[in-house]
């Protein structure tokens, strides 16, 4: 099981795109995943500001200087936010103008009957404008109600829409949903087009504790085994204890995941 894998860049959530895309590639990663979360960390401009293929052409460039694969967009805390469907549809322009098949969300705050009601028409009429972008929406576990496989599937079910699935986080369905991915990952695979490999550090619910891969208690083996059965492409992420930390730091925890990646063999 070989995988086009690459590093989402909310790893480097205080460091520009350009940091990021040198610590990657020197690591020896080949893809990458930009993050546009607004107000945490944008490393693609503004797509609700300016979407152009200047603008795309120019964030291309940079990747290809770095020798890196634009594979994913991270677009993050828009959905059941105010102007959410007409602001991710600009992430969208921004993937489709990249040539870029997926983008990572959230589903939003989703709190009662009618968050559901409204999501659910919301992410239709996005899921039916991403497949003119010849995109797929891939929703990951995070928050309190997307937050492990099972729960995921049959929001996927649900939805019902050939560009809308979902990406499964290994570490997240452990800190929101308090399932190990261990017995929960299956649940997913059917409806997946994305996973974030994420490690976790403690096993606790709601301990913010993600550490380099293989520094964490996820028996990784038994998910690379498991995600034969998967098709679709990966990236790691790695979000330490919630401190910051320097470039060298978060480098070197890059580092320390590619080389267990190569050691199992899973990376292309």
């Amino acid at each position: 099981m070989k995988k086009s894998i690459a590093v989402v860049t909310s790893t480097y959530p205080n460091y520009s795109g350009k940091e990021a895309m040198e610590g990657i590639s020197k690591a020896g990663f080949k893809y990458i995943e930009l993050a546009s979360a607004p107000d945490y960390f944008e490393h693609i401009p503004r797509p609700e500001i300016k979407v152009d293929k200047q603008t795309v052409d120019e964030v291309l460039k940079d990747c290809k200087n770095y020798g890196l694969t634009l594979q994913c967009i991270a677009g993050h805390t828009r959905l059941m936010k105010e102007n959410s469907v007409e602001n991710f549809k600009k992430v969208l322009d921004f993937a489709g103008l990249a040539g870029v098949k997926f983008v990572t969300t959230d589903t939003g705050e989703v709190k009662n009957k009618e968050d559901q009601k409204k999501f659910y028409s919301d992410i239709r009429e996005i899921g039916d404008y991403a497949k003119t972008k010849g995109v797929t929406v891939c929703l990951e576990m995070h928050g309190d109600w997307c937050n492990n496989g099972k729960i995921g599937a049959e929001i996927i079910k649900t939805i019902n829409h050939p560009n809308v699935k979902l990406n499964y986080d290994t570490g997240n369905v452990i800190f929101y949903g308090n399932t190990r991915p261990e017995t929960d990952l299956h649940f997913a695979l059917p409806y997946m087009g994305y996973i974030h490999l994420k490690d976790n550090g403690s096993g606790k619910y709601k301990d913010w504790n993600f550490p380099a891969l293989g520094e964490g208690i996820i028996d990784f083996d038994k998910i690379f085994e498991m995600l034969k059965d998967f098709d679709g492409p990966a990236s790691v992420e790695i979000e330490f204890e919630g401190k910051e930390h320097s470039l060298e730091e978060i480098n070197k925890a890059v580092k320390t995941s590619y080389d267990f990646l190569k050691k199992h063999e899973v990376i292309e």
